[in-house]
């Protein structure tokens, strides 16, 4: 089932801000998910309706009709060209990347997504406020879009509105803050409904990358996802090594629901060593071209050796392995009997530990040289780069986030800031 709407520590609902900037009451943010759900899409709230578009905004209706329009083409092809390999990290078969624009040219809802997401993306790259003005115009009618269709179900959970989901949660991400999450709160019944994971083509791809977007603001926030897994979610065979990403995607978002579930109740000792060995099990089944390659001074100079991997699902996928092992190394239920000195070994090899797990994630993301290995960079290093031991490389660190936001318009802001702490007691 979705779990309750999202609220800050204080127990009030995140301010949705871009509706705050505009001067516009939120239809999502307030409403309980019920009433989301139950609303009427033939009568949107008024502030969409009325709120003035981008002079350079284009209706989607007909999509190769807008895409006729230079400036619209221009940003559609940036999406292709820059942002789409985001989406397809760990896919073989680039869903977002060849399927998704395909299929844009002949769904409105689609194409205002990528619009809304490759604007927004350019805005925050290269501060144009022109483009930030017709990237909201692109989610507005997004937005619309997608109240009209959550009236019929059957159409509702199709490849292509969670793909451009997907691409909305993006823009909303890069547009406003990694809390803010409002106005798709009614998507995660649709994943909730039944295990897409399972299934074939747009709608699988898009429920990982919906998984992997979730595992990143779960991380950053260090709290439980906002969907739900079960053993179903988990593909039953492993045919190919995106299948193995895939596989350790689902793995943490297990670790994550159960570790960092605020209510939830400390591990048992079996139920801590299960889960250690889901991970050991997948690290043992790696064939060899997941093994990191060392190169020395590669790319210059750097505080962390330099891990390189020939294929970008390779780094995502041991990144990821290393967190789940970080949140376990927490998790680890507390030992009883033991003296001071005991103790004292202990909190230095726990240490040594979560330190190791930092420098490989680090490490992994800044050999990468990959976009898309930095966006899904975002979620491992906020929860592990604080463990970093050694100042200099906290500070590498935070340079090179800096960096990777500046060139993909993520807004590292608070992934630094807790990097700065961090450095501080270094």
């Amino acid at each position: 089932m979705p779990r309750p709407f999202l609220t800050n520590s204080d127990g009030l609902r995140p301010v949705c801000l871009r509706c705050q900037q505009a001067s516009r009451n939120c239809q999502w943010s307030n409403r309980s998910p019920r009433e989301q759900q139950s609303r009427s899409p033939t009568t949107p709230d008024q502030s969409l309706t009325t709120r003035p578009r981008s002079a350079e905004y284009v209706s989607t209706k007909d999509p190769e009709a807008a895409l006729r329009n230079p400036h619209i083409a221009t940003i559609f092809r940036y999406y292709i060209e820059h942002l789409a390999g985001w989406y397809d990290l760990n896919d073989v078969k680039r869903h977002f990347g060849d399927i998704v624009p395909s299929c844009a040219r002949r769904n409105s809802l689609l194409l205002s997504a990528i619009l809304a997401f490759a604007a927004a993306s350019q805005s925050s790259s290269f501060l144009k406020k022109d483009l930030w003005d017709l990237a909201e115009s692109y989610h507005l009618e997004s937005v619309q879009a997608l109240l009209q269709l959550t009236e019929n179900p059957d159409e509702f959970r199709t490849g292509e509105t969670l793909a451009a989901i997907c691409l909305l949660r993006s823009y909303e991400i890069i547009s406003q803050n990694v809390s803010c999450q409002n106005h798709l709160q009614g998507s995660y019944s649709l994943l909730a409904s039944r295990p897409a994971g399972l299934e074939a083509g747009l709608l699988s791809a898009g429920f990982w990358n919906y998984l992997r977007e979730d595992i990143t603001v779960a991380l950053i926030e260090k709290r439980s996802l906002m969907i739900e897994l079960s053993q179903e979610h988990l593909p039953p065979t492993v045919e190919g090594e995106d299948d193995l990403a895939n596989r350790i995607t689902y793995l943490l978002g297990k670790v994550i629901n159960r570790c960092l579930n605020q209510d939830a109740s400390p591990l048992e000792q079996h139920e801590w060593h299960s889960l250690g060995d889901e991970l050991d099990t997948w690290r043992a089944s790696l064939p060899a071209s997941f093994e990191p390659i060392g190169t020395p001074g590669l790319y210059g100079q750097s505080n962390f050796p330099c891990l390189w991997t020939v294929s970008g699902w390779h780094a995502s996928s041991l990144q990821y392995y290393h967190t789940a092992l970080a949140i376990l190394s927490i998790a680890e239920p507390m030992q009883t009997g033991m003296n001071t000195l005991q103790q004292i070994q202990l909190i230095n090899n726990f240490e040594k530990k979560l330190n190791h797990h930092a420098v490989q994630v680090s490490a992994l993301a800044i050999f990468s040289n990959s976009a898309p290995v930095w966006v899904n960079s975002f979620g491992p290093i906020s929860f592990c780069g604080p463990w970093l031991r050694d100042s200099q490389r906290v500070h590498e660190l935070i340079e090179e986030t800096r960096k990777w936001g500046s060139k993909t318009g993520w807004p590292v802001a608070s992934i630094v800031e807790s990097l700065s702490r961090s450095g501080t007691r270094g």
